[in-house]
């Protein structure tokens, strides 16, 4: 572990330019999983619902810029000073200060001490006298009573991040790296800092602090079914993106979906993910920027934010590779079951289910990304090839999804098809043997008639010539009907091999 580990990230300042048979017995169910896919899918269990927002205490409202509102409003001498009390009411207003303690601590905390261990401004909070504070002053002590805040409620839990600090000539980097009132009160040695938080929310509430992140923001980051979006905040830049994960074998992948906020704040980026395990894309990142000849040691922050979107969007590609294989495999297994696999109804619902929710969420991230060619106070122009690279394999992800879904319809109709001709064929024959059998029982019916004058009643070898017309025209009508079927079987599989 490097000793960047102690480094504190650089003040927020306003951002650059940033960078998105028994057939009969299991067809049907068959068929309602494949009904089923074909209608429009339901939103998944990794999709929006209500139960997942998030709202954040209301004094993470106390944004820089409202801060110094509120210091104005309060400030009637329009002198840049506000008594002790004053502060103290602010404070305890927005639920930052239980006590007047509380506030005395923290703002003597804010002044270097002397060599006696207590300068004159500590002494003079502790006599609790007039001293008054300055605008810089109330916000610091409102930054560290909010971190208290933090700190208290995650009790023993140690927030953790994985830290790359780096410039042009060397790069430190960090895993578990604890943050701590003490990291955050250091500076970073280095010119850019990328601060990875894998699932410790605390930590990203810390960072939000600490880089005077928007609420709304946090907000964002922290709810699981957030749309990808891109959002320009007065102190730093927002961008969601959806990273694809594929669990499960090759023949019944699922894919899930997690969302990687990245914020860009001045020189330094923060990227926040729930899951606590390092993904690809960050190996895939550290990687680029462990050679120091590559565009990212040489560009900073702002080029590490499109390295990072570009690494989570190229985990759509093998998702959606993996689901149209699983397709293919699941077509075989059902023409070689005749189409009474369940299971792979089941499946094809599944799939379909997971490359809707796909495909729903890359419509918005298009849109993200055209904003950021377009709007030049987001994405610097010298950028705009890589980002609009990164548009295109979106558009090439929603072409490859539109293709799967094509496969998935095409499947249902080629079983639908089957089990129509299965109905088809039975009634065929059903109608077949009537037609044979229909004018041998009217031949038996006219003879059954009881009259006592009939043609023939007393022959003798009148019912030796009936049975023999009888059995030659059954035998003539099996063979027509035997001919007829020959010439529709060929029909029906020259136009199967046709349709394959």
């Amino acid at each position: 572990m490097s000793s960047s580990e102690n480094a504190l990230p650089t003040p927020p300042t306003p951002h650059g330019p940033l960078l998105a048979p028994s057939h009969h017995r299991t067809s049907s169910t068959l068929q309602r999983h494949l009904e089923t896919a074909l209608a429009p899918a339901t939103l998944n269990k990794r999709s929006a619902s209500v139960t997942d927002q998030i709202e954040l205490e209301e004094w993470w409202s106390l944004t820089p810029e409202r801060l110094r509102r509120i210091f104005k409003e309060v400030d009637v001498d329009n002198d840049g000073r506000l008594p002790f009390a004053c502060l103290v009411d602010s404070l305890r207003r927005y639920d930052l200060a239980a006590q007047e303690q509380d506030v005395t601590d923290t703002l003597t905390k804010l002044r270097s001490p002397s060599s006696d261990g207590e300068d004159d401004f500590a002494r003079a909070w502790r006599r609790k006298s007039t001293t008054e504070v300055t605008e810089d002053e109330f916000l610091a002590a409102a930054k560290q009573l909010m971190v208290a805040k933090v700190f208290a409620a995650a009790r023993r839990k140690k927030p953790l991040v994985s830290l790359v600090d780096f410039g042009l000539d060397d790069i430190d980097i960090g895993d578990d790296v604890e943050v701590t009132k003490a990291w955050l009160a250091r500076p970073s040695t280095k010119r850019t800092r990328w601060v990875e938080i894998r699932g410790d929310e605390t930590a990203l509430r810390l960072l939000g602090i600490e880089y005077a992140l928007h609420p709304l923001a946090l907000e964002d980051a922290l709810r699981p079914s957030q749309r990808p979006k891109e959002e320009r905040y007065e102190t730093h830049a927002q961008i969601v993106v959806p990273r694809f994960v594929v669990h499960g074998d090759a023949l019944a992948p699922q894919v899930a979906t997690e969302n990687v906020s990245i914020f860009v704040a001045g020189e330094s980026l923060v990227t926040y993910a729930a899951s606590t395990q390092a993904p690809a894309w960050s190996r895939r990142v550290r990687a680029e920027l462990a050679c120091s000849f590559t565009k990212l040691r040489e560009e900073g922050s702002n080029f590490l934010a499109y390295r990072v979107l570009d690494a989570v969007l190229d985990s759509g590609a093998p998702a959606v590779a993996a689901l149209r294989g699983s397709i293919a495999r699941q077509r075989d297994i059902l023409r070689r079951s005749k189409y009474s696999s369940n299971d792979a109804g089941a499946t094809l619902q599944r799939i379909k289910c997971d490359l809707e929710q796909i495909l729903r969420l890359l419509r918005p991230l298009a849109r993200v990304l055209m904003t950021l060619v377009q709007d030049d106070d987001v994405v610097d122009h010298r950028y705009n090839s890589y980002i609009e690279d990164a548009g295109e394999n979106v558009a090439e992800l929603e072409d490859d999804i539109a293709a799967a879904l094509s496969d998935i319809e095409r499947l249902a109709e080629e079983s639908e098809l089957y089990f129509q001709r299965s109905q088809e064929k039975t009634i065929y024959v059903l109608t077949t043997v009537t037609a044979i059998f229909l004018p041998l029982q009217f031949v038996t019916g006219l003879f059954g008639m009881n009259f006592k004058y009939m043609p023939q009643l007393n022959d003798r070898g009148a019912y030796y010539l009936l049975l023999l017309i009888m059995t030659i025209y059954t035998v003539l009508a099996l063979l027509l009907v035997w001919w007829c079927s020959s010439g529709r079987r060929r029909s029906l599989k020259h136009h199967d091999i046709e349709a394959a």
